[in-house]
C-alpha cells in the first residue's frame, strides 16, 4: 500500500513538474523565440469578467482582400479567447463568404461556422490557421503578425495561431490558460 502511495506521489510530482514547466515564464532572448508569459494558472474572478477585445492590427496588407480575410481570422481568434462559440460561428461565416476565393479556407470557416461546440471549433480553427500561412507570407506591406505556439493545445501536441500582438492570448484554452504561448516567429 505504501509503495503505490509512493508511487503515485513520485507520478503526480513529475506530471505537475512537466505542467508548470511546460508554461513557465522566462527572460526575453534577443533573436530568440519570445518564451510563455505565465505559468498555467486558474484566472481570478475579475478575470474571468473581462473581455478580451483584442488588439490593434500593426500591419498593412498588399492587397484590401487579403486584410479583410486575415481581419476576419483575428475576429475569430479573438470569439475563442473568450470561449464565445456563437461570435466564432457568426465571424467564420462571413470569412466564409469573404474567402470564396480560397475553397480550403472557406470550407473551414464553413466547418468553424455549422457547429456550437466550441471544442470542434477550436479544432477547425487549428486547421484555419494552416490554411492562413500561404496568404500571409509575402502579403504584408509593412508592420508584422505574430505566429504564437501553445505546447499544452491538444493534450500536449501544441498548436499555433496568428495574432497582431507580441501579448498572449491564448484561443485554444480561452480564461482557463489565457497567457500559455510565445511567439514562435514574425511575418513582415
Amino acid at each position: 500500500m505504501k509503495r503505490n502511495l509512493r508511487s503515485l506521489t513520485m507520478l503526480s510530482l513529475i506530471a505537475g513538474s512537466l505542467v508548470l514547466f511546460s508554461c513557465k515564464n522566462e527572460e526575453n532572448k534577443n533573436d530568440a523565440p519570445e518564451p510563455m508569459q505565465h505559468e498555467m494558472h486558474q484566472p481570478d474572478e475579475q478575470a474571468k469578467k473581462e473581455t478580451y477585445k483584442g488588439e490593434e492590427l500593426q500591419a498593412e496588407f498588399k492587397d484590401e482582400k487579403t486584410a479583410k480575410t486575415y481581419n476576419l481570422y483575428i475576429e475569430i481568434k479573438d470569439a475563442f479567447v473568450n470561449t464565445d462559440a456563437d461570435s466564432a460561428a457568426e465571424k467564420a461565416a462571413k470569412l466564409a463568404e469573404a474567402a470564396s476565393d480560397n475553397e480550403e479556407i472557406a470550407a473551414i470557416a464553413t466547418t468553424i461556422a455549422e457547429t456550437d461546440d466550441v471544442n470542434k471549433q477550436r479544432e477547425a480553427f487549428s486547421k484555419l490557421t494552416v490554411a492562413m500561412e500561404p496568404v500571409l507570407v509575402n502579403a504584408l506591406e509593412s508592420g508584422a503578425i505574430f505566429k504564437q505556439y501553445c505546447p499544452m493545445a491538444f493534450e500536449g501536441k501544441g498548436d499555433y495561431w496568428y495574432s497582431n500582438s507580441k501579448d498572449i492570448f491564448n484561443p485554444y484554452y480561452g480564461d482557463k490558460m489565457l497567457k500559455c504561448g510565445r511567439v514562435e516567429a514574425t511575418i513582415q
